[in-house]
């Protein structure tokens, strides 16, 4: 009767659900972006043009058991309305940042991973986009950096076919509401 019963409770300790992953110190780190922000920028199409300005807003918020965080933009550029979608998480089995956007002016999905510093004030995303020069293939990196609780920037650069690193863009997020 011992072995049974021995069986039956090794038997239900096997079927058991797996635990749930919970979000990490990464994902916590995530949570500084949250919340609603005016935005301001620059974009630097071609090198010989003066830059193209963009203003709206940016809410984001952390979803789906807090390790994803979802980021929606609304605003003008081109003296058009302007809306694009973010998602950044991280990816234990990378050990890496992950993300991806998407807008309402290009048929392109962004793809992205890379690395917070030490601090987590500073987030360096690399990942294939293009060259907004030339319309061709290009790496991308963006640079996500809070300056305090209330101000960050985020800066794109794109790599050249010639090799070199050139910045593309600038915006200034400043805090309008937290979440």
């Amino acid at each position: 009767m011992k072995l049974i019963a021995c069986l039956a409770l090794l038997a239900s300790a096997a079927f058991q659900d797996p635990p749930m992953p919970k979000p990490g110190k990464e994902h916590e780190l995530l949570k500084q972006f949250v919340g609603k922000w005016d935005v301001t920028g620059k974009f630097f199409m071609d090198p010989d043009q003066p830059p193209l300005e963009i203003k709206g807003t940016d809410t984001a918020k952390m979803d789906m058991n807090d390790f994803w965080l979802l980021g929606h933009f609304k605003g003008d550029f081109l003296g058009k309305p302007f809306e694009g979608r973010s998602v950044m998480g991280y990816s234990p089995t990378k050990k890496k940042y992950v993300g991806s956007w998407v807008d309402s002016m290009m048929p392109h999905l962004f793809v992205n991973e890379g690395d917070a510093d030490e601090a987590g004030k500073v987030f360096t995303m690399i990942g294939d986009g293009f060259d907004p020069a030339t319309g061709k293939p290009a790496k991308e990196k963006w640079v996500m950096q809070f300056k305090d609780a209330d101000n960050h920037t985020m800066t794109f650069y794109t790599t050249g076919a010639d090799g070199k690193e050139r910045k593309t863009g600038e915006l200034s997020y400043k805090r309008k509401e937290k979440k």
